[in-house]
């Protein structure tokens, strides 16, 4: 017996996905008040990069042992999909924001420009997360009564 929830998937995607909302928030504060909090902005957003690994790695896991039926299989694959693509996008935006960080370029726009893509990394979160949600309230992916079907 583990100490780890089963299954692992549902309990970890709810970290990136708040994570990285709450990051967005605190970063447009920062933006408006000139830099008051981009620290704290920078430790959520990396957070939330973590997680998302995380939320991958188990969703990989997940989808080697889950029952997906016909109707939803291309779904999962775009959930997958998508899921990667809010990894990435969190992890770049991560080492972008390092970047600029350590070669200290100060430019208005420049930080404009990454809470603009951190809005872009954000509406990908809330599209993953949909399409997460239409899987298991839709067709009842990784749901017990699925599970037993089979």
């Amino acid at each position: 017996m583990s100490w780890l929830p089963d299954p692992l998937h549902p309990f970890l995607v709810h970290f990136p996905i708040a994570l990285a909302m709450v990051a967005l928030l605190v970063d447009v504060v920062a933006r408006l008040r000139r830099g008051a909090g981009e620290a704290c902005a920078v430790a959520l957003l990396a957070l939330a990069a973590v997680g998302s690994i995380a939320a991958v790695l188990s969703g990989q896991a997940a989808h080697d042992a889950a029952v997906v039926p016909a109707a939803a299989r291309d779904l999962v694959e775009r959930h997958e999909e998508m899921g990667e693509m809010v990894m990435y996008g969190l992890v770049a935006l991560l080492a972008v924001r390092g970047v600029v960080a350590w070669r200290r370029w100060q430019h208005p726009l420049l930080g404009w420009v990454q809470t603009l893509l951190l809005v872009a990394v954000v509406a990908l979160v809330g599209l993953t997360g949909h399409l997460g949600g239409e899987l298991v309230f839709g067709h009842g992916v990784g749901t017990a009564p699925v599970q037993r079907a089979r």
